[in-house]
């Protein structure tokens, strides 16, 4: 070969490597700036929060909440003001991203922190390539003109503050990695020290438990920390200083009339939690619309195979915290031994709209029973064993309630705190009222409940009958722990002074949950507690 040939084909082989050792250097650079979306958001996030959303794909969840009929017919939930701006400019922002959001920014989380309110939150996104002038040019075009914005250093990093037209003013630390956003000055400088002390949320080993990171554009998903949960209005059985658990893990799924939460808890905590509760409990299995008053507007049906662990749960209630007379101990612990000894292993709770002209709306217990016959003669030679209460007439069957079918006896209980450990409901006078039927003993706090209940359930006027059950119910399993079934607007106009079974969150909220029923429920397998909820919108 000649040697001219020889140096030719050196010359060419030297530049085939050379290109493709810069084909393969701007893979690998090109590599590390698409991995650059693998910045974990969660090391920025204040281990204090009490929620926090993770958006997987914003645009689509933005379409799908403007999709929902609630959205249609102008009915918003504010919970969220950053939220709300984030949906009202999401398409202003597409329009200055010609070819959408990058991988990294359409990525997003949103922290919650005490105390609750609408402005009280952080929202944090990766950036790409670009992004950072995406993003100052954004804030800058939607906040206000009347001031200049403001620059403040904090511990070596900038704070920009932004005047809003509204009057507000909106935080910002932007860098070349992401960008967090707040209303609360406070709340940017909390996340600077979680990032400077590595204690974020994502060094919980609770929180770790129940959250997997999620590749690609996923669902939505909720995390929440049940047990900072405000129960200040009370769920059946929990009152305000109650422990729901540990963290939960909720998929949000939308389909136009119904929104679905989908949950997940695997908390160790080895406290009586309501869920740790519930673990102690055997499932129970079918809905109990057959043995409800048509007008039932809340109903909930719970386990109780190991009861005793229930009371032990709900003894630290705010309700137990009353001085009780050793008198009123001493009962609630015999009646309890009776209920173990002749009671079934659930027991359902119903509220319904009163025929009578009393303000609040009447209220029934309802527990199956082993032999009704032997049930009744027990209780009966119980009552005739207890002493006399001082100051209280003597304990006796006090009314006859008379259906079309049969006279049923109506017996006070001797002063006990029976019905408030079992329903949660605490505006209730001490002396409870009792009854057989069916094969069940129910329990009430007033005659005319159980006047009320049984006559509605003799005239067929149940609540199976009613066009709206079967789309209460069709979103929760037949097999379960413990269930509630709200419809929210009429939940709301109940008393002040009576009871609140819902948290507290849709109270703060009622303008816009007034228009759905709540479906919640939790199963338990192998650990772990499946909580489900359903917010069903009703028929305008």
């Amino acid at each position: 070969m000649k040697l001219r040939t020889v140096i030719k084909m050196a010359m060419i082989s030297s530049i085939v490597l050379l290109c493709t050792g810069f084909v393969m250097y701007s893979f690998f650079k090109l590599s590390v700036i698409e991995n650059h979306e693998e910045f974990n958001l969660y090391t920025l996030v204040p281990a204090t929060s009490s929620a926090v959303l993770e958006i997987g794909d914003v645009a689509s969840l933005v379409q799908d909440v403007n999709d929902l009929q609630c959205s249609k017919d102008h009915h918003f939930l504010y919970v969220s003001k950053l939220f709300s701006i984030l949906k009202t400019h999401l398409y202003s922002l597409l329009e200055d991203a010609p070819h959408g959001l990058s991988r990294q920014m359409n990525k997003m989380l949103l922290s919650f922190h005490e105390p609750d309110n609408a402005k009280n939150q952080v929202l944090y996104c990766s950036l790409g390539s670009g992004d950072y002038e995406l993003i100052k040019s954004f804030i800058q075009k939607n906040s206000s003109k009347a001031f200049p914005s403001k620059m403040f250093d904090y511990k070596g990093e900038e704070i920009c503050i932004y005047p809003m037209s509204d009057g507000s003013f909106l935080s910002t630390y932007v860098t070349s990695r992401y960008a967090v956003i707040s209303y609360q000055k406070k709340l940017i400088e909390k996340v600077i020290d979680t990032r400077l002390t590595a204690q974020s949320l994502s060094e919980d080993d609770s929180f770790n438990a129940v959250h997997q990171e999620k590749k690609g554009n996923t669902s939505s998903i909720i995390y929440v920390r049940m047990h900072s949960l405000d129960m200040g209005k009370m769920t059946d059985g929990i009152h305000s200083q109650a422990s729901l658990g540990g963290w939960t893990e909720f998929e949000i799924r939308m389909n136009g009339r119904a929104l679905y939460f989908s949950g997940t808890s695997h908390d160790t905590d080895t406290c009586l939690t309501f869920m740790n509760m519930l673990r102690k409990q055997q499932a129970i299995e079918g809905f109990p619309g057959d043995i409800l008053p048509a007008s039932t507007f809340l109903f909930s049906k719970r386990s109780v195979s190991d009861l005793q662990s229930m009371f032990n749960f709900t003894v630290g209630r705010d309700y137990a915290k009353t001085i009780h007379s050793n008198y009123i101990k001493v009962r609630d612990d015999e009646l309890l031994r009776y209920l173990e000894a002749n009671g079934g292993t659930e027991i359902t709770t119903c509220l319904f709209v009163r025929k009578d002209t009393l303000p609040y709306p009447a209220a029934v217990m309802s527990i199956p029973v082993n032999n009704v016959t032997e049930a009744e003669w027990l209780l009966k030679d119980l009552l005739k064993a207890m002493p006399k209460e001082e100051g209280v007439s003597p304990v006796q069957a006090v009314a006859l309630c008379r259906t079309r079918s049969k006279i049923y006896t109506l017996y006070r209980l001797p002063s006990n705190t029976l019905f408030t450990q079992l329903t949660g409901i605490i505006d209730t006078p001490l002396c409870t009222y009792a009854s057989f039927y069916a094969d069940r003993i129910l329990l009430a706090p007033d005659a005319e409940s159980l006047r009320g209940y049984m006559n509605h359930l003799e005239e067929g006027e149940v609540l199976t009958t009613t066009a709206t059950y079967a789309k209460q119910i069709s979103g929760l399993s037949n097999a379960y722990h413990f269930m509630l079934v709200a419809d929210l607007e009429k939940v709301f106009c109940q008393p002040e002074n009576y009871v609140r079974l819902v948290p507290s969150f849709f109270f703060r909220n009622a303008e816009f949950f007034s228009h759905f029923t709540l479906s919640s429920q939790f199963t338990c397998a192998d650990g772990v507690v499946y909580p489900n909820v359903v917010l069903l919108y009703k028929d305008e």
